[in-house]
């Protein structure tokens, strides 16, 4: 897991965002004035950058940088900067929609405006043409202007060659979101994941637009087929990882959902089924499973008790 640090360097910068840029109220200004962003060599033209709301992996090419994913809006400013500097570019070719939440997406608006190429899987791109109501939100995600939209999308597969690679994209259903993609850089044998992989703590959950913990266990089946055994995976927080971490992951995603499927069908409620402790155990590493647990059983109602 640690043998990026050991080959990368490590590049942190302190950059001032851009008012332009800012979203929200002047206490989250405050705060959010001045990330801390962090750039990681990956070799290979690559680089992870932390530090803005979510992990961002840039890839230089001479066409000009691939970014994927990029951070909460009120980074965008910064991270840019950060973006260009490391990948030696002028500009952001193609920036990749991991899925649709804030974290992923904040640099839509700016690259947009640039001309750049934003690729997402096509449910993310009809997610951003519309208000969001979900409620881990304060408010309704607005619908993005235009210019900030993906512009190009995909169904299934894709695959797309920049920099030397051929990139591989391909969609995870039903899972965090009903949107999610991985990208699978071969010669690098880099496998970015998104939000269906968090090293850093329970994921969200987001069963109000199309993700389930049924299909978040399919979507690691699926990643385990792409990686092997040397394959480095970047989620969208947390350290790197490898192939033994994705199935321990997703062993441990399974045996929460069999037993919260066996409360439902008892016709247990959300609560209830937290009573149970079907992720105690995993609590030492993960935290305190509340929330995920509630959200992964209320995920099971599309799915096993429609009528709900």
């Amino acid at each position: 897991m640690n043998a990026l640090s050991r080959r990368g360097f490590i590049h942190t910068a302190t950059l001032a965002s851009a008012g332009a840029l800012l979203a929200g109220p002047a206490s989250v200004l405050a705060r959010e004035a001045r990330p801390r962003l962090a750039a990681q060599g990956l070799g290979q033209g690559l680089a992870l950058i932390t530090g803005a709301g979510a992990n961002v992996v840039t890839f230089a090419s001479a066409e000009g940088a691939m970014v994927f994913d990029g951070g909460r809006r009120e980074h965008a400013r910064a991270l840019l900067k950060l973006v260009l500097e490391t990948a030696g570019a002028k500009r952001v070719h193609t920036l990749v929609n991991t899925h649709w939440h804030p974290e992923q997406t904040g640099l839509n608006e700016a690259v947009g405006k640039q001309g750049a190429r934003i690729l997402a899987h096509e449910n993310t791109r009809l997610w951003l043409t519309r208000p969001i109501k979900v409620d881990w939100l304060p408010a309704p995600h607005p619908a993005f202007p235009k210019v900030a939209q993906p512009n190009a999308s995909f169904y299934t597969t894709e695959t797309i060659e920049f920099g030397g690679e051929t990139i591989t994209f391909g969609h995870l259903g039903q899972a965090h979101t009903d949107g999610d993609l991985y990208a699978y850089l071969p010669k690098a044998n880099v496998l970015i994941a998104g939000g269906v992989v968090s090293s850093a703590g329970w994921p969200l959950m987001d069963w109000r637009t199309g993700g389930w913990i049924g299909g978040l266990v399919g979507a690691y089946d699926r990643l385990l087929k792409v990686a092997n055994e040397e394959t480095r995976v970047i989620g969208a927080d947390g350290p790197v990882v490898g192939k033994a971490e994705l199935q321990a992951f997703r062993d441990m995603y399974f045996t929460i959902f069999d037993r919260l499927v066996k409360e439902l069908v008892k016709g247990k409620g959300p609560d209830e089924a937290y009573e149970t402790g079907p992720a105690k155990e995993f609590e030492a590493q993960w935290g305190d499973s509340k929330q995920f647990v509630l959200d992964s059983f209320r995920s099971l109602w599309g799915h096993y008790a429609p009528d709900a």
